[in-house]
């Protein structure tokens, strides 16, 4: 089972829809069945559910961090700005990353459980996906969709591990409360419940930080040291 949550192993994973970018989603079969369910509820809604990202492997999301860490792609402050500079020091360079990206390993997209959405008939024609809190802010394109999720996801057997409420995530970030360990708002994505709760019963945190440390990854010495407990919970959203 282990492999499954480290994101090495995607056996037993059923395509869900082929994404926005030409790429058929995998996910576990209950999750799918549920999804479907979601789907409708959401059509009878006026609104055209559709999922951009499910199963993650690991190799996927090491090369997201990777870039990131590298400099090669940006990396957004908790106000979704790029940063200008990255910090020289590698263990801050990582903690900053991992205010929306999660480690290798540690990513709940590993489980076949989770799932980022979205409504393309709400995107403003010509406007690219973002994934941000931003989009979901009051008065901005998702927001009543963000509503309809907050509202309906539990009814269906989903819910927002990272959060939902776009507008204190931006209170919060342009306040400067938000602590060390705090993880970025994340409206887009759901979670079945029934399936991630056991997946997250089943996870090993010593086993995931063991294989992280022996990959070849630009960062694999530093993640002990960032990954406390309290970090682990607050990715994990357990």
């Amino acid at each position: 089972m282990m492999a499954r949550l480290l994101g090495l192993d995607d056996s037993g994973l059923v395509p869900l829809e082929q994404g926005p970018f030409g790429r058929v989603l995998l996910i576990d079969p209950e999750v799918n069945a549920a999804f479907g369910t979601l789907q409708a509820a959401a059509h009878r809604a006026g609104f055209e559910l559709k999922a951009c990202s499910a199963y993650r492997g690991f190799s996927a999301q090491a090369a997201i961090v990777s870039a990131k860490f590298e400099g090669k792609r940006p990396v957004l402050d908790a106000l979704e700005q790029p940063i200008s500079e990255l910090p020289a020091d590698p263990r801050a360079r990582l903690n900053a990353i991992l205010r929306f990206s999660a480690l290798p390993g540690f990513s709940r997209h590993h489980w076949g459980t989770d799932l980022d959405v979205f409504a393309p008939n709400a995107l403003p024609a010509g406007h690219s996906l973002e994934l941000t809190y931003h989009e979901y802010l009051t008065g901005s394109y998702f927001h009543e969709f963000g509503a309809f999720l907050r509202e309906n996801l539990a009814q269906y057997g989903f819910y927002q591990p990272y959060g939902a409420d776009a507008d204190a995530m931006l209170h919060q970030a342009q306040a400067g409360t938000l602590g060390v360990n705090d993880v970025g708002c994340e409206p887009w994505h759901i979670s079945y419940r029934p399936c991630a709760e056991r997946c997250a019963a089943q996870f090993d945190s010593e086993q995931a930080l063991a294989y992280v440390e022996a990959s070849a990854l630009p960062y694999a010495s530093y993640v002990r040291a960032l990954m406390t407990p309290e970090r682990i919970r607050a990715v994990l959203a357990l």
